[in-house]
């Protein structure tokens, strides 16, 4: 049942100044650009890229996850540039609870310009319309003010802190967790 459910996901969000669509292996230099940057990869549970060859190893667990039905990746493309400048995901979906976990990654050269929030609400909508999600959670660690402020931009409440739940490199930290009720 989840893997036609998914199946309804659109593969195209279009939003005012962005396209939602699948990554593609030629998305690879755009995400290396990017990936490869420590101050991308600090709260991340990957390390930042050295080479296009782990940024290829980033694009074939997509393939394998998306192949699976495990979660739904979009890359975001920046329409005035037709340029990738980040990733968003549901990176769980649980159809028993209804409900899905957003996460997401934007390339520094375009932070604080809304482009998260513009495509966060793009992928919420759409899961409320295609795949009868009512709840959407995200989470961060405690002292990513920056992803904690998308969250609260896009009706999240925060409903606690999770104790040792992030694996970030090679540990695992506190977090933040943050929900909106859909319907």
């Amino acid at each position: 049942m989840s893997f036609e459910i998914l199946a309804l996901f659109p593969e195209i969000i279009p939003t005012d100044r962005l396209i939602l669509r699948p990554i593609r292996k030629d998305d690879e230099n755009d995400i290396f650009e990017y990936a490869s940057k420590p101050e991308v990869a600090r709260y991340m549970s990957w390390s930042a890229h050295q080479t296009i060859e782990d940024t290829r190893a980033f694009l074939r667990f997509l393939d394998e996850v998306e192949g699976k039905k495990l979660q739904i990746d979009r890359g975001i493309i920046l329409k005035e540039k037709n340029k990738l400048i980040g990733t968003i995901a549901f990176v769980t979906v649980d159809f028993t609870l209804k409900m899905a976990e957003l996460g997401y990654c934007l390339s520094p050269d375009y932070w604080g310009q809304g482009y998260i929030v513009e495509s966060a609400n793009a992928m919420i909508t759409a899961a409320a319309e295609t795949m009868d999600i009512h709840r959407v959670e995200a989470q961060c660690e405690t002292d990513n003010f920056k992803s904690e402020r998308v969250m609260q931009k896009l009706g999240m409440q925060q409903e606690g802190v999770y104790r040792r739940r992030l694996p970030v490199h090679g540990s695992f930290l506190d977090a933040k967790i943050y929900a909106k009720i859909l319907k």
